[in-house]
């Protein structure tokens, strides 16, 4: 592992029977940037993303977080570590407030908390996303693009060092994918690294430090956005085909 990174996943491969879903995948993420993974649907972006916060395991390969294998590790104790993430199907909390719905995550999160010191930080995150007007309402009275702040928010709780986010801006407008992008670029900042599928390619390539590419399971990318969204190998695998 290099000294700069915080996060190395090492050939990692996950098979669902007969079907190939991550074949052979290697990257490292350093402390602070900001990594965009991209590719057709199916290409096992969201499968990549769960093995890295263990809601699966590889059927070969490791994931290494700072520096300490933690391959073997349930989802929840990697959450404990430091790593959070969103999730491209909202499921709020039914019945539960936007401000407890958050407050979960502070209390499974690195921090652990007290529920009344759960409730205090879910506010913070709340006012950092832009619902803090929102927090003594329903979780499940949001719609679309509050629950996709509202995704971050429970994310954020956590206190990660890693945040995954699995397609925050899919079905927003221009306008709200701003502001989502504005949200990243901060935590950017205060040093969190955080990897980005999406499928906004104008967002994407603005907001990445780096971009990986996932074709069939298989990386056919890695690189500086400029770069990699002019390889002639992602054009006809990815662009090709989707252009946004």
């Amino acid at each position: 592992m290099t000294a700069a990174a915080l996060l190395e996943v090492r050939r990692a491969t996950r098979r669902f029977g007969g079907l190939l879903a991550v074949n052979d995948v290697s990257f490292t993420l350093a402390p602070g940037e900001i990594l965009g993974l991209i590719g057709p649907n199916g290409a096992g972006k969201t499968t990549l993303v769960s093995l890295v916060s263990g809601t699966l395991e590889p059927s070969e390969g490791e994931v290494l977080f700072h520096g300490k294998a933690i391959t073997a590790l349930p989802a929840f104790r990697r959450a404990r570590l430091g790593i959070g993430r969103t999730f491209q199907i909202m499921r709020p909390f039914p019945g539960l407030t936007v401000q407890d719905n958050v407050a979960v995550g502070a209390l499974f999160g690195r921090g652990g908390s007290q529920l009344r010191v759960a409730r205090e930080q879910a506010r913070r995150c709340l006012d950092f996303v832009g619902l803090g007007a929102f927090a003594s309402r329903r979780a499940d009275e949001l719609g679309g693009p509050g629950r996709k702040r509202l995704e971050l928010a429970k994310a954020l709780a956590m206190q990660p060092r890693l945040l995954l986010c699995d397609e925050v801006m899919a079905g927003l407008n221009h306008v709200e994918i701003d502001e989502v992008i504005a949200i990243i670029r901060k935590l950017r900042d205060e040093g969190i690294a955080i990897l980005v599928i999406e499928h906004v390619i104008k967002a994407i390539r603005s907001l990445s430090d780096r971009l990986l590419v996932l074709h069939h399971g298989e990386k056919i990318a890695d690189g500086t956005p400029d770069a990699v969204l002019a390889d002639p190998t992602v054009v006809q695998a990815y662009l090709g085909r989707q252009r946004k």
